[in-house]
């Protein structure tokens, strides 16, 4: 326990080690220790730093599988074990918060003061006697926390978010059963949604079978709220569910994923009721389209360049542009990562970024348009040695 941090409950190891439930052994951690470590060694970094919070734990989860519910720092030093330095405190209790789903032994909490914070996480920098820090997660960093700890180290730190993402990025066969764990999990939320879709049905009413489903398969919840969005609205796509009663021809958005220990799905899908009139379908067989050709050209090596180029020719071809100017945003080629985190590769957009056999992603072609709906496509793919396998397996068409 961190010294003159009071708790009324014991969080050291020993307590903690009896509640430990991790989704991968820990030779799991152990090989992704060695992978980071190497490109460590390569870099010069004796020590790295990896920041993270409830909005986004991902790059702590992936080495940790600490989910904090507030601010939280991953040190990982190239030749000792690694330490969890956190705020993220409930009630004065860090066995209440999280600290037992961690393997990481050495596990520090603070308490909420930026301050105390940056001192904590310092003097196991200057303890590691590391002379280059490797920095994870500096765009995630407090103003207030880097303003402390930034006299300390900031000479000494470097940039890493590129080597650690990059070894993130490919997914280990472990990592891939949990994805497709969690896929199947949201492929039947949204199955489940869709069947109980009627006329006079509420967004809210739909929205609850999915996230009920979720909690019924197994899943730890959604990784973001469910969006069930209806009528004329859909078109703004992003959307909390009301009591809003849906009517026939309404082109209907649902958006949802479930997430486990911090792996994430991602899916979405249109529905028209009653079944869509000629100007709906002209606007979601677009989409359609888009995402078969699209999806047919991914296979290892693929630039992503290459799919935005086709994705705008297709978009050019589909001439809804021009009639719906002012009043569409069409892209044809979106798409994020999928795992413990959306934004890393294959995600940036990089000139250079190539698909590789266990890279996972959302793609999601989609047109939204004011005062019309929104059609959409999204599934979680896999590359696989010759193209790519749905994590979220259910049929597209719903109109």
């Amino acid at each position: 326990m961190t010294p003159g941090y009071s708790s009324q409950v014991p969080y050291d190891w020993e307590t903690r080690k009896k509640y430990l439930n991790l989704p991968f052994p820990l030779s799991e951690y152990d090989s992704r220790l060695r992978r980071v470590r190497k490109a460590m060694i390569e870099k010069g970094v004796g020590a790295l730093l990896i920041f993270g919070d409830a909005a986004d734990p991902g790059d702590i989860a992936y080495l940790s599988n600490f989910l904090p519910f507030g601010r939280a720092a991953v040190l990982l030093p190239v030749d000792e074990s690694p330490q969890i330095i956190t705020d993220a405190v409930l009630h004065g209790e860090p066995i209440n918060s999280y600290a037992w789903m961690t393997w990481v032994q050495d596990f520090n909490a603070v308490h909420r003061s930026s301050q105390e914070f940056a001192e904590a996480i310092s003097r196991s920098i200057l303890k590691f006697g590391a002379k280059k820090v490797g920095l994870v997660g500096r765009d995630r960093l407090p103003m207030s926390i880097w303003e402390a700890l930034a006299p300390r180290v900031k000479r000494m730190c470097v940039d890493f978010w590129f080597e650690y993402t990059s070894i993130k990025s490919i997914r280990s066969p472990r990592e891939v059963a949990l994805l497709r764990d969690v896929g199947n999990i949201t492929a039947h939320a949204m199955q489940a949604a869709i069947e109980a879709m009627s006329v006079g049905k509420s967004e809210s009413e739909i929205a609850g079978v999915a996230n009920y489903t979720i909690a019924r398969q197994g899943g730890h919840g959604g990784g973001f709220p469910t969006i069930v969005n209806s009528g004329p609205k859909s078109g703004l796509k992003h959307s909390y569910p009301t009591g809003r009663k849906m009517l026939r021809g309404d082109m209907v958005y649902l958006d949802m994923g479930a997430v486990k220990f911090g792996y994430q799905s991602d899916m979405s899908r249109t529905v028209v009721l009653g079944g869509a009139n000629p100007e709906q379908r002209k606007v979601l067989d677009v989409i359609e389209n888009a995402f078969d050709t699209l999806t047919g050209m991914m296979k290892p090596g693929l630039r992503t360049s290459s799919l935005v180029t086709r994705a705008e020719q297709l978009a050019d071809l589909s001439g809804l542009k021009e009639k719906y100017r002012g009043r569409i945003y069409l892209g044809l080629a979106v798409h994020h990562a999928i795992a413990t985190s959306f934004f890393e590769i294959p995600s940036l957009g990089l000139a250079d970024t190539r698909l590789r056999k266990g890279m996972s992603f959302a793609f999601e072609p989609m047109a939204h348009i004011l005062d019309f709906g929104t059609a959409v496509i999204e599934d979680c793919l896999l590359v696989t040695a010759d193209g790519i396998e749905s994590l979220t397996p259910y049929e597209k068409v719903h109109w």
